[in-house]
């Protein structure tokens, strides 16, 4: 029987900074740079070479790291390890307006199964639950590993955790439901620990083992689907803030006499430039409505989805539809640059369907924003990126989540 323990994925007091252990700093080197010897080790973490042998004897013994093989030195010859990828796996959920994805996830952060289906809408939070119980079950039983070396499942969905959704289109199914009773719920539907985040900061996270981000390197990671949020890993940890909330970047004010946003405040980028309101003007112009084959005879389907027929409209030429992007694209650029002018960090990463679908406007917009004032006062180079597993991070840093705190123990 396993332990059926709900929780959430800030682990304590949130947004409090932490010393890592040794366990931790040498699990997370090597993920973010194997093969590792004991020496360069030692050189990473800062730890003894002493403390490093201990603890890589212990991580030998557990099986979650291996030796592969030896390089050359001017002396004796140095051992190198790996992480085992299967060593430790766990299974990422991210719950959106018009599909579920599900992935189960190993140490080293490669997808090893992955599942989608379509949204359950209409469905109570009791067929629900169900539903994903027996998804979980499915994922596992097809991937081929011993379900005994999972750890446990990470879920995330759009918006704060903490007190149920942003919106009534939204996931209407789960309308009204904490994301902790979630959470709590689905431990008790399938019999694992369950982690519970939003989709940007997960995103992030997912961004952070995937891509295989070095622990010393902060960085944002902007999110787009439904809406607009960020996650912002600093020193291998993603920033959650006192309410679990940090990086709504949809929310940052950009014009003080604004329109009003759904949050209760004015001037928000999301309501701004969200992708909603991107679809919204689509349709209340008819040359960029047939541009993008939008139905005007149906209200919104889904958010994400007419989005991105807007985006590949825009790529294949549409001049009206292109507008758009841009008009939007100006207003995000503006928000990036003040993340990045108050964080001082210097990788951004655009991830989600609707970056995916639309970087090759966005992306340069941000640069474009940046560059000037790079440039003349702040002597930095700011990269911004196009995450590569934009279609499933979220999902992916989920199921990071749940590995990455048992990092800890």
């Amino acid at each position: 029987m396993r332990e059926t323990v709900g929780a959430t994925a800030s682990g304590g007091r949130p947004g409090r900074g932490r010393r890592p252990g040794a366990r931790e700093s040498i699990l997370d080197a090597i993920r973010a740079s194997e093969p590792l010897s004991r020496v360069e080790l030692a050189k990473m973490t800062g730890l003894t070479e002493a403390a490093v042998s201990m603890t890589v004897r212990r991580l030998l013994e557990e099986g979650l790291v291996v030796e592969t093989g030896r390089t050359p030195t001017g002396g004796k010859p140095r051992t190198l390890l790996r992480l085992d990828p299967a060593a430790r796996l766990a299974v990422g959920v991210h719950l959106d307006e018009d599909t579920t994805t599900y992935v189960l996830t190993g140490q080293t952060g490669g997808v090893i199964s992955r599942l989608a289906r379509p949204a359950p809408l209409g469905a109570d939070p009791e067929s629900v639950l169900s539903a994903l119980s027996a998804d979980i079950d499915v994922l596992l039983a097809g991937s081929g590993v011993d379900p005994a070396r999972c750890l446990g499942v990470g879920i995330v969905w759009p918006g704060p955790h903490s007190g149920g959704l942003p919106s009534d289109d939204v996931l209407p199914h789960l309308r009204g439901l904490p994301g902790d009773e979630l959470g709590r719920r689905l431990a008790t539907a399938t019999g694992w620990p369950v982690l519970v985040e939003n989709d940007a900061t997960a995103a992030a996270v997912g961004e952070y083992w995937v891509a295989r981000v070095g622990p010393d390197r902060a960085f944002a990671a902007l999110y787009m689907g439904g809406g607009i949020g960020a996650g912002i890993v600093i020193e291998g940890r993603a920033m959650r803030g006192s309410h679990a909330s940090a990086g709504e970047f949809g929310h940052l004010c950009l014009e003080v006499f604004g329109p009003e946003c759904w949050c209760g405040s004015r001037g928000c980028l999301e309501v701004l430039a969200g992708p909603r309101t991107v679809v919204t003007a689509a349709r209340s112009d008819r040359v960029a409505a047939a541009e993008a084959g939008l139905d005007l005879s149906q209200p919104i389907r889904s958010v994400t989805a007419e989005f991105g027929a807007v985006a590949r409209a825009a790529r294949a030429g549409a001049p009206h539809c292109r507008s758009l992007l841009e008009s939007s694209a100006r207003y995000v650029a503006a928000a990036a640059e003040s993340l990045v002018n108050l964080l001082d960090i210097d990788l951004v990463v655009l991830t989600g369907p609707g970056f995916a679908a639309a970087s090759a406007i966005y992306g340069p917009a941000i640069m474009r924003r940046l560059a000037t004032a790079d440039a003349r006062t702040w002597h930095r180079n700011v990269t911004v990126t196009v995450s590569l597993a934009a279609a499933t991070a979220s999902a992916t840093g989920a199921a990071a989540l749940v590995l990455q705190s048992h990092l800890r123990a």
